[in-house]
């Protein structure tokens, strides 16, 4: 036996002791009898090569070294049950790490639902939150640069599975002293030809060619008087008096001073789809966790019609 190799069971078995100095209710506590445990110090002493207790009949005492070692012991019996703890944990998918790329749109309702709901369930995962385009959180996956993504991804690529976590209707943004402002009964031709704030095509494109989509469906031609390629700020623009925009439902959280929103009757296939998007054959158990939350979270936004 390689002098100072010892095992686990045996620096428990000394602990128990250590605490109790007392080599009967230590062995009940350890749940065995007192000759085994005397032979498990006896190994222990023999393999640190140190006599840790001196006992006789009448008592039991830690020696110098003895009460050091008693106090690592501790430390790495706390260790080693914090590490089961910790690995039990994670099997679970109840610690760790995610970091989540959304686009813009996402942060006026959706990130602070899901960071809120995390906080409440899942206390020990950490959530590392990224703004990003809809083409870099697909580019971030596709490096590792992030574990989950929100995005408006049109198509579906090889390597990325995207699960629909938001499918909500649009609805009309319109400046409170436009002529349209208090018409509850919409219809998207009531807008030929009235001003218009646009999505740009290079950082709103996705939801500028929905709306150019639309526009050509329905056949009607608005006056397209600025362009921005954030819902924010599109809505700021809106509550200048610039023009009315189309802009997914959940951007109402937004209630600026001159603007009001309404509902609009358009083709049942114009809708704001917002998916949840992470690299195809990797597992990880908090990942999926988060995963299952984050679609929860966002069932309210899913609701057709």
């Amino acid at each position: 036996m390689v002098q100072g190799q010892f095992e686990f069971f045996q620096m428990r078995c000394f602990v128990a002791v250590a605490e109790e100095l007392s080599f009967r209710r230590a062995a009940e506590r350890m749940n065995m009898t007192q000759p085994p445990l005397s032979r498990q110090i006896k190994i222990l002493e023999e393999r640190v090569n140190l006599t840790l207790l001196e006992r006789n009949n009448r008592h039991v005492r830690l020696t110098s070294a003895g009460e050091s070692f008693y106090h690592s012991a501790i430390d790495i019996i706390q260790r080693a049950e914090h590490a089961i703890l910790n690995a039990r944990q994670a099997e679970r998918g109840d610690v760790g790490n995610i970091s989540l790329g959304f686009v813009p749109s996402a942060a006026m309702k959706f990130m602070p639902l899901i960071a809120q709901r995390m906080a409440q369930e899942l206390p020990n995962v950490g959530l590392t939150p990224i703004e990003m385009m809809g083409y870099e959180v697909i580019e971030s996956q596709r490096s590792g640069r992030i574990d989950l993504g929100l995005t408006r991804m049109e198509q579906p690529r090889g390597e990325i599975e995207r699960t629909r976590a938001v499918s909500e209707p649009f609805v009309m943004a319109i400046p409170i002293g436009h002529h349209l402002a208090t018409k509850f009964d919409l219809s998207i031709n009531d807008f030929d030809g009235e001003p218009y704030v646009s999505y740009t095509k290079d950082r709103g494109g996705f939801l500028m060619e929905t709306m150019g989509a639309l526009f050509s469906s329905c056949g009607i031609v608005p006056d397209t008087k600025m362009e921005a390629s954030q819902t924010h700020a599109v809505i700021s623009l809106v509550n200048h008096g610039l023009g009315f925009a189309i802009v997914p439902k959940s951007a109402q959280v937004m209630q600026l001073e001159n603007i009001v929103y309404r509902d609009v009757k358009l083709p049942k296939q114009f809708r704001s789809d917002m998916y949840l998007v992470s690299r195809s054959g990797q597992k990880s158990a908090v990942r999926d966790r988060v995963k299952d939350l984050i679609i929860d979270v966002l069932a309210e936004f899913r609701v057709e019609g």
